[in-house]
C-alpha cells in the first residue's frame, strides 16, 4: 500500500511540472506577425527604447491597401551609438500598422525600410524633428 501511495504522489508531481511548463510557455508573448487577412487590428511592435511612435499607411497606385508589406528599421541611440534597436512589423489587411517605443535621441540617421514583393522604399526617421511621425506610403509607383 505504501508504495503505490508514492508512485501516485510521484505521478502527481510530474503532473504539475509539466502543467507549470505548459502555462508558462503559454504566457511568454509570441514573435509580432502580421493579422490574420480581413483582420482590422492594426499591426503593432514595440521596440522598447523610448517614447517615440511611427504610424504607416502602406497602398498601391489605386489606393488599396497593401496587406503584409514589411516595415523595419535599425536604430544606434544613446551615448556613442552602442545600444542598438531594431524592429519589424507587417501591415494588416488595411495596409495599415504601428511602431512603438523608438527612442527620442538617435546616433547619425535612421530609415524606415518599406517594402512589399519586388517594391520598396525609404523613408527617413527624426525623432528631433518629429517623434511621432504619420508616413503615407505609395509602392509601385512608375
Amino acid at each position: 500500500m505504501q508504495l503505490s501511495h508514492r508512485v501516485s504522489l510521484a505521478g502527481g508531481v510530474v503532473g504539475l511540472i509539466a502543467m507549470s511548463i505548459s502555462m508558462a510557455a503559454q504566457s511568454s508573448s509570441p514573435a509580432p506577425q502580421a493579422p490574420a487577412p480581413n483582420s482590422a487590428q492594426v499591426a503593432v511592435v514595440n521596440a522598447g527604447a523610448g517614447p517615440c511612435t511611427a504610424d504607416f499607411v502602406v497602398s498601391d497606385p489605386s489606393g488599396k491597401g497593401i496587406y503584409a508589406a514589411t516595415i523595419d528599421i535599425q536604430i544606434r541611440y544613446r551615448f556613442g551609438g552602442f545600444h542598438r534597436v531594431g524592429a519589424t512589423v507587417k501591415t494588416n489587411y488595411q495596409g495599415k500598422a504601428r511602431v512603438e517605443g523608438l527612442p527620442e535621441k538617435i546616433k547619425n540617421t535612421a530609415e524606415f525600410k518599406v517594402s512589399s514583393g519586388d517594391q520598396s522604399k525609404s523613408l527617413p526617421f527624426d525623432p528631433l524633428g518629429d517623434c511621432h511621425p504619420h508616413h503615407d506610403v505609395v509602392l509601385g509607383e512608375k
